[in-house]
């Protein structure tokens, strides 16, 4: 595969991480972000039903947060795989995950075609992943199928055309918010949760909405990479450069004065993979 370098951070860059030259800016990305909603992720853990000797796959593990906290919780006899389809993410997973020994292990692999037999894990947890996948309905197929009958299936994934940004510049807002979600491959996959987990025999399904909310102009501007998008929009007509200044300007003034709000709508999934009872 040929290796490109990009100048700046593209939104949509994870959907083919390896190809990028410079991946610094990913890791650090991940690393800011996932710091962010720790909260958030720990309070999804229980949604599981996790018990010490599970197996656990962690689909999409990134940098391994997730996947040394699961393996805490399954300790002492359990384990976590992490499966990532970036080599360096796997890498710097394996890097700070050494004091795991075999309780963790972290392999390169492609979510849509699972190197694992039938009813492997106890649960499976994925967190961001799905919208940047070309084929999320056969990512969750394969997790459904490696998952044992009765095992848990727990996802989080944001739906970018749900976000909203106070501004009184409605039509250049509207322009982000579009170019935003057009830069990542499956950014509609928070809605479509329900129905694919359903397809795929999930029984309990529940799913329920996260608001990201935000009064940091800062924050969400680094999160979303609005100064990508914005170059972005730029650069597929729908704006102009005085438009973007203007924009990022009203919003700095709003944060300055306490009075800036913007919020990303997430989803958490979790069901129930029918056992031989059901």
């Amino acid at each position: 595969m040929r290796r490109t370098s990009h100048t700046g951070f593209d939104p949509g860059g994870f959907s083919n991480l390896d190809a990028i030259r410079d991946t610094y800016q990913y890791v650090s990305y991940l690393e800011h972000t996932t710091a962010r909603l720790r909260a958030l992720s720990r309070a999804r853990y229980e949604l599981l039903n996790l018990h010490p000797g599970d197996s656990v796959l962690d689909l999409g593990c990134g940098l391994g947060e997730d996947s040394r906290e699961l393996a805490l919780l399954v300790a002492p006899r359990g384990k976590v795989v992490g499966i990532d389809s970036s080599a360096t993410m796997i890498a710097q997973a394996r890097k700070r995950s050494r004091k795991f020994g075999r309780a963790l292990r972290f392999v390169v692999g492609d979510a849509h075609d699972l190197k694992f037999a039938n009813a492997s894990f106890a649960a499976c947890w994925s967190e961001r992943v799905l919208q940047h996948l070309s084929d999320p309905g056969r990512a969750i197929a394969e997790m459904v199928r490696v998952i044992k009958p009765g095992g848990r299936i727990v996802l989080f994934e944001p739906d970018y055309s749900t976000l909203v940004i106070d501004s009184a510049d409605r039509a250049t807002t509207r322009s982000i918010v579009l170019t935003l979600a057009d830069s990542v491959r499956s950014s509609w996959i928070g809605r479509a949760l329900l129905s694919l987990l359903k397809a795929n025999g999930i029984q309990e399904v529940m799913v329920v909405p996260t608001p990201l909310v935000s009064s940091s102009f800062t924050d969400t501007k680094e999160l979303l990479r609005l100064d990508a998008t914005a170059k972005a929009a730029v650069r597929r007509g729908l704006i102009t450069r005085n438009d973007a200044k203007q924009w990022f300007s009203e919003l700095r003034q709003r944060h300055a004065a306490g009075c800036f709000f913007g919020c990303l709508l997430c989803f958490t999934a979790l069901g129930r993979k029918p056992d031989h009872r059901s």
